[in-house]
């Protein structure tokens, strides 16, 4: 027929109108996508509230008269029964300056942090004991006095442990946000004492003993107060450089030229996490 073709085109049309008027121009094997909505903000998660932070903290004593045990020296003599005695007697400290323990912090504000910490040193020290008696003929090069001699080494374990307040941040923002500063207490005691003693007689026999030498004070308290800074990097370590000084109640060793300082000053690093 001649209308044929014609038929046929608008067939096709009619056809077509339904899936042009599909969304997004969907066909029958495609489903419907609904059109996609504004993005939700994502919900914001609290910081976690640390509690504790372990460690370590590490510490020198560099002033020597300030740590804990100082040189000293004596020189006298005396006269008894028409006899001098000249006596030459010193300590030397041979301690290392370098000591440290664990540390352990607990948070108790924003800004304020209770710390405490068992600080290991090892106390050495050397006296000598020189006793001199009679005369001695300036005519000769000899010294003809009669001499007794003592040596004494000795070695012991120190632990401290300061028990101290930390308030971090004198402003929110600056170099003053990392200023940290610490009082407080702390307990000294001393164990493993060890002694060594060398002795030489006036009539030139010699002896030895290892009675250990007796402390004055085996326990301390003391005053502490310190100043440092703070930074926490982006593993969240906590590095702590600090100074410090403490006011001893008394002397570990307070015996003729073998004295422990009352005041010491240590210069320390401590790292948490």
């Amino acid at each position: 027929m001649r209308f044929a073709p014609a038929a046929r085109v608008v067939t096709a049309v009619c056809l077509a109108l339904p899936l042009a008027a599909q969304p997004g121009g969907a066909t029958p094997d495609q489903p419907d996508q609904q059109p996609a909505g504004p993005t939700q903000p994502a919900p914001a998660v609290a910081a976690k509230f640390e509690r504790f932070a372990f460690g370590f903290r590490i510490r020198t004593l560099p002033v020597q008269p300030l740590s804990v045990m100082r040189d000293d020296s004596l020189m006298s003599t005396t006269f008894a029964d028409r006899t001098a005695y000249d006596v030459n007697a010193g300590t030397n400290s041979r301690s290392p300056s370098v000591g440290g323990g664990p540390s352990l912090e607990l948070r108790l504000t924003r800004r304020v942090r209770l710390t405490g910490e068992a600080l290991f040193h090892r106390l050495r020290y050397e006296r000598t004991f020189d006793r001199y008696s009679g005369t001695d003929d300036p005519a000769t090069g000899n010294d003809e006095r009669s001499h007794l001699s003592i040596t004494e080494r000795t070695k012991g374990r120190l632990w401290d442990f300061p028990l101290l307040a930390h308030y971090r941040g004198l402003s929110s923002t600056g170099a003053l946000s990392h200023v940290w500063l610490a009082a407080g207490v702390a307990v000294r005691s001393i164990s493993e004492i060890r002694t060594s003693n060398e002795i030489r007689n006036p009539d030139g026999s010699g002896s030895s003993d290892y009675l250990a030498a007796q402390p004055s004070r085996r326990n301390l308290l003391g005053a502490v107060i310190g100043v440092g800074l703070r930074f926490i990097d982006e593993f969240n370590i906590k590095i702590t450089p600090e100074i410090r000084y403490t006011r001893w109640s008394g002397a570990t060793f307070a015996a003729g030229t073998t004295r422990s300082p009352k005041g010491q000053l240590e210069i320390s690093i401590g790292f948490t996490r």
